[in-house]
């Protein structure tokens, strides 16, 4: 990765292609959200806590394959999901800085998103910023935003003891199985209990999407047996692939 501080002057001639901005996900598992994609992303996939590895801090993040560097919903050419998180849309670009709501818009020059044949500017022919752009920034603007109300909320779910380890072990079609390992989620009956202590009906309402996210694990098994599927059937002679999972 190669950050630099997006400018007029020395980037304006660069283009994206949206496509190599979403294959930057085909190996990626977890991918952190705020809060205020929960119940978009609850739709289409399970959520889950997850800690930081060196500093011990939940974040929270859609799960997006059952092993390490698998990512289900990508079927070669594009993600196959009815809502594509935020953190995935705005690549190439980050924001840089210790303070997210004052950072500036970096971008990846090593990022394979950037092409210049790819049909997305930076700046319009007659100089002005590109709608695509824009974008970008209403895209990181929402991820800066998002931070405080997100770690509020998994502080809260922490201090009501809401937040339990879950535990999979998942068994595919052809008698392999998968324990992934690392994922905390709410627990049912604490929130019933403590439902109570959440006068705030939106946040009652984000960590029950949080929670209902699990029946998504469901979709992520059929997922995989499809591509066992698929991965097998170029070993049978004769055997033509099931196609996309769905």
């Amino acid at each position: 990765m190669n950050l630099v501080q997006l400018s007029r002057e020395h980037h304006a001639g660069l283009r994206i292609d949206p496509s190599r901005a979403a294959a930057t996900a085909a190996t990626v598992h977890l991918v952190r959200i705020v809060r205020s994609e929960i119940r978009k992303a609850a739709a289409h996939y399970p959520l889950f806590f997850v800690k930081d590895g060196e500093t011990g801090q939940f974040h929270l993040a859609a799960l997006m394959g059952l092993e390490p560097h698998e990512n289900l919903y990508w079927d070669g050419s594009t993600l196959d999901t009815g809502y594509v998180p935020l953190n995935i849309r705005r690549q190439p670009f980050y924001i840089g800085g210790e303070d997210a709501m004052a950072g500036v818009i970096c971008v990846d020059l090593e990022s394979p998103a950037l092409d210049p044949a790819g049909t997305c500017a930076i700046v319009e022919a007659d100089g002005s910023d590109s709608r695509y752009i824009a974008q970008v920034q209403a895209m990181l603007g929402e991820l800066a935003r998002g931070q405080e109300p997100t770690q509020a909320l998994i502080a809260l779910a922490v201090s009501l003891k809401l937040v339990i380890e879950i535990t999979l072990d998942v068994a595919f079609d052809n008698g392999t199985h998968c324990t992934p390992s690392g994922l905390y989620g709410i627990d049912q009956r604490a929130l019933s209990r403590q439902h109570g202590m959440l006068a705030d009906f939106d946040l009652a309402l984000d960590l029950a999407a949080i929670l209902l996210s699990l029946e998504q694990v469901a979709g992520l098994v059929r997922r995989k047996n499809r591509r066992i599927a698929d991965e097998a059937a170029w070993f049978a002679p004769g055997v033509q692939p099931a196609g996309r999972a769905g």
